[in-house]
């Protein structure tokens, strides 16, 4: 390969948590919190829940509002759920403190405030550390943004104590943001736990399939940027082989623009074969990266619900799938609960379920007797 095709960039970062080149389909969360940072103290913005299947793009959309809250002027704390809750946000907190200007030490496992105006140090708790340092950061006009990713797999006694203490700061009239992401589910079960009423009221944002259509618009833009053009069945063929998931458009794109960037010093012309060859790149990296795993910590009895299902192009009936597997119907309740809790399956409506992950019923009926020998 030359020189010249060695220097195009591929733009797609399937990486997880990586940005992409546009954040495509995600504009109304994005404005929705730039309202919030806007209008001040109270609004809706301020306080906010992102739910949504794995890898359909809630790391990334974290990521780009930390920026906004950046642009602005404001401290931002990024942390996931898992482990120490309350550990993490202070560690994060204490090392963005050169931006707060404020100084934030541990000591044998406490924690130390300065603020700007004298005050004697002493061992704080969380409350006491975020209500120094977002007072700080209000009097300058700024505030201080705290995200969580994945909120399902934290401790509930840790969030309690966090979401106390924003409603503290909020009450207060501080600048203190508050975004927290994780799989539909887990972040409803633990909305509605003891003591967290505060929380249900965060804005919701379920972050549903991208439409065909502004996927397809934004592959031509994407690849016209880096100086490619194709014809525009092309492009409908990526879009659509997306299903409009976050994380295949990530894929499908960096496949297809990998096999064009081969050619790119003699055609930067997306060809045909180059898009069919992506994609079959992007299923294989998708079936590794999100079904396999998806399927790999169910039991027997989920694994066979799934492959009843498979027999069904779209909608299943769980009369149905029970019949196919032998069992009544209200064998399967516990079974049926536990995929729709991991975001395996969804619900349309009573008595009908469908796969809640793209691909997941190709791969199924492809790999059926190499999944069933692991039992």
């Amino acid at each position: 390969m030359c020189m010249n095709a060695r220097l195009v960039i591929n733009p797609f970062k399937p990486t997880a948590g990586a940005e992409p080149p546009v954040l495509v389909g995600r504009e109304r969360v994005i404005e929705d919190f730039r309202d919030g940072i806007e209008e001040g103290v109270g609004a809706p913005g301020r306080l906010m829940r992102i739910t949504g299947l794995r890898g359909s793009g809630k790391t990334v959309l974290l990521t780009e509002l930390g920026d906004i809250a950046r642009e602005n002027g404001w401290t931002v704390v990024d942390v996931s759920a898992n482990g120490s809750l309350l550990d993490k946000v202070k560690r994060a907190l204490r090392q963005s403190s050169a931006h707060a200007e404020a100084s934030v030490e541990a000591n044998f496992g406490f924690v130390t405030a300065r603020a700007a105006v004298n005050k004697e140090e002493g061992p704080l708790d969380l409350r006491e550390v975020l209500t120094t340092v977002v007072s700080e950061l209000t009097e300058k006009g700024r505030g201080l943004l705290i995200t969580i990713d994945e909120v399902q797999d934290g401790d509930e006694d840790e969030f309690r104590e966090l979401a106390t203490t924003i409603q503290h700061l909020i009450r207060e009239r501080l600048n203190i943001a508050f975004v927290f992401a994780g799989i539909t589910t887990g972040v409803l079960n633990l909305i509605n736990g003891k003591a967290l009423t505060f929380l249900r009221r965060a804005k919701a944002e379920e972050l549903a399939s991208i439409p065909i259509e502004e996927v397809a618009t934004s592959f031509q833009k994407t690849f016209a940027d880096s100086g490619f053009d194709a014809d525009e069945s092309v492009f409908e063929a990526m879009s659509s082989a997306t299903h409009g998931y976050a994380y295949l458009i990530q894929l499908v794109g960096y496949g297809v623009f990998a096999q064009a960037k081969r050619h790119a010093a003699i055609s930067k012309t997306v060809s045909v074969a180059d898009a069919e060859r992506g994609i079959e790149r992007a299923y294989i990296d998708f079936s590794d990266a999100v079904l396999l795993p998806a399927l790999d910590e169910l039991p027997k009895r989920s694994i066979d619900f799934l492959l009843a299902m498979t027999e069904d192009e779209d909608k299943s009936g769980t009369g149905t799938i029970a019949k196919r597997m032998g069992l009544e119907a209200p064998q399967l309740t516990a079974t049926r609960r536990l995929l729709i809790e991991r975001q395996v399956i969804e619900a349309p409506s009573r008595g009908l379920v469908r796969f809640a992950i793209p691909r997941l019923r190709e791969y199924l009926l492809e790999n059926r007797e190499e999944i069933l020998s692991r039992f």
